[in-house]
């Protein structure tokens, strides 16, 4: 009997500690997507499944059909979860993949000089494309690409250069509602599609382009480059934060700033 007790009581232990493990990477999840009302609604429903376990397990009150609906209930909320917050999970697995996916080694052999013009080539093609109002995503890697990302497109291995972007993002080019992926001053693929931001802080008036350039900066280093084909406004966005009506001065600081180019010195005149 004493030996029972300290199973019973082993048992509860381990029920309490799982309980508190899924209630916090279920906070923690739901927190930095911003979707406290999902939260308390999963929360309720592993609480009632929690209740329904105690009476039957613990207190002996056989109740069937509850935990029949609860179990259903709670089984239709998993898959809910995985369906719509896909995108999020694929993400989620970017530093899983990076450190030893080929194609995410840090192109460390460039120069200073190699990455400025690409960064001319990229601001370049922004402006025309804003003078236009062509629509483009433009992702810009400083160190590593997962290789789901970029299996979503077309692999093109291509120097950066502006008359590239602005074919690629031609509204009659095949690869124009895509992503372009940049890393270095190589274009590794266009085309690609990424998971879009679920968070509610984006504006509503902001279209799937945007959601998609905020996504894929949520849970990794990568920073976006959104031209906007309503308005030609230059938006980009870092760490799952936007930032729009950004000029190319200002874009060609923070492109220097995340590849780590060495700030040139400026020479006084005499």
């Amino acid at each position: 009997m004493f030996g029972a007790m300290h199973v019973g009581a082993a048992t509860l232990i381990i029920d309490i500690i799982t309980i508190a493990a899924v209630l916090a990477v279920m906070y923690v999840f739901f927190y930095r997507r911003k979707s406290v009302k999902l939260m308390l609604l999963y929360t309720a429903v592993l609480a009632l499944y929690i209740t329904v376990i105690i009476l039957e397990d613990y207190a002996g009150v056989p109740v069937p059909i509850a935990r029949g609906l609860i179990s259903l209930a709670a089984w239709f909320l998993v898959a809910a979860v995985v369906v719509v917050y896909q995108s999020d999970f694929k993400v989620m697995f970017f530093n899983l993949t990076k450190s030893t996916d080929k194609s995410t080694l840090v192109d460390s052999d460039l120069s200073d000089e190699e990455l400025r013009k690409s960064v001319d080539e990229i601001i370049r093609a922004c402006q025309t494309m804003s003078k236009a109002r062509t629509g483009a995503l433009i992702v810009i890697a400083p160190t590593a690409v997962a290789k789901h990302i970029l299996d979503t497109g077309v692999e093109l291995e291509a120097i950066v250069s502006a008359s590239l972007l602005e074919a690629i993002f031609n509204t009659r080019a095949p690869f124009h509602d895509g992503a372009v992926i940049i890393k270095g001053n190589k274009v590794l693929a266009a085309g690609c599609f990424l998971p879009l931001s679920q968070s509610q802080a984006v504006a509503k008036n902001l279209g799937t382009r945007h959601r998609a350039g905020i996504g894929i900066t949520e849970e990794s280093d990568m920073l976006t480059i959104i031209v906007s084909e309503e308005t030609g406004i230059i938006s980009i966005a870092k760490h799952g934060e936007l930032r729009r009506f950004v000029t190319p001065d200002r874009l060609r600081d923070i492109l220097h700033e995340t590849l780590k180019i060495t700030p040139q010195t400026r020479t006084r005149s005499l």
